[in-house]
């Protein structure tokens, strides 16, 4: 089994939007990437984290158009990340702790992958072969 070290259990194809890119398109990129998180950037910076979950919540609220509505008002901005050779089993833990939904793999200030529950899922699906 891989070593029990984030990298090389994260997704590191990253997507990402631009934090003034209406939900919409946000929206539209995670439906045509398969993809339940995208990290916002300003410039090219990490300013936040918007996820599906995000998304289906604003559709609901009065008043929000998500054709015009900014990214930026619906992102999180506490985003939890990690080092590419953080420890798995801290980095798990933390998420389950949190109940966050992924955590940002991150080196120095460049974001280089994601790690998800889903990528969770597979981690404890290897580990199960072996049980």
């Amino acid at each position: 089994m891989k070593r029990l070290i984030l990298k090389y259990w994260m997704t590191p194809t990253l997507h990402s939007i631009g934090k003034d890119q209406p939900l919409a398109v946000a929206h539209r990129l995670m439906k045509e990437q398969q993809i339940r998180h995208l990290p916002v950037l300003d410039g090219g910076k990490l300013v936040g984290l918007i996820s599906e979950r995000d998304l289906y919540y604003l559709e609901t609220v009065a008043g929000v158009n998500v054709e015009t509505e900014p990214v930026e008002e619906g992102m999180t901005r506490d985003i939890y990340c990690a080092s590419p050779d953080a420890p798995l089993r801290e980095v798990v833990l933390e998420m389950a702790n949190r109940k966050y939904g992924c955590a940002l793999v991150v080196e120095g200030k460049k974001a280089v992958g994601i790690f998800t529950t889903t990528d969770a899922m597979h981690l404890l699906a290897a580990y199960l072969q072996f049980a």
